[in-house]
């Protein structure tokens, strides 16, 4: 078996996932909602922003700290928001746990 036929074993191993399958169908009911959609959107890509400033130790406008909490306290008063945002969350960690096992490698030939 070369890599690639174990790397598209593992892609099609991910979507027969618990966390995979339970993503995706909060993804599904989420599209019903382009309102909150929409919302969940813009407070990912907030985020990203906020850990993007984090990791690179700049200072993060507390404008965009505020707007962060504010989304984060609005979106978990919608059930289908916390259910979708806890799905990703999981399906994140799985993902992670992968991707660390795959860059261990790297390190071993790139120190």
């Amino acid at each position: 078996m070369t890599v690639y036929d174990c790397a598209n074993e593992l892609a099609r191993e991910m979507r027969a996932t618990r966390e995979f399958a339970v993503l995706k169908e909060a993804k599904e009911k989420l599209s019903a909602e382009p309102d909150t959609k929409a919302l969940i959107a813009r407070f990912m890509q907030l985020g990203q922003e906020v850990e993007i400033a984090r990791y690179q130790k700049k200072e993060i406008p507390a404008e965009k700290e505020a707007q962060f909490n504010d989304m984060m306290r609005t979106l978990s008063l919608n059930p289908l928001a916390v259910n979708y945002l806890n799905a990703f969350q999981r399906f994140q960690l799985m993902f992670q746990d992968v991707s660390k096992t795959i860059t261990d490698v790297v390190k071993e030939v790139a120190e």
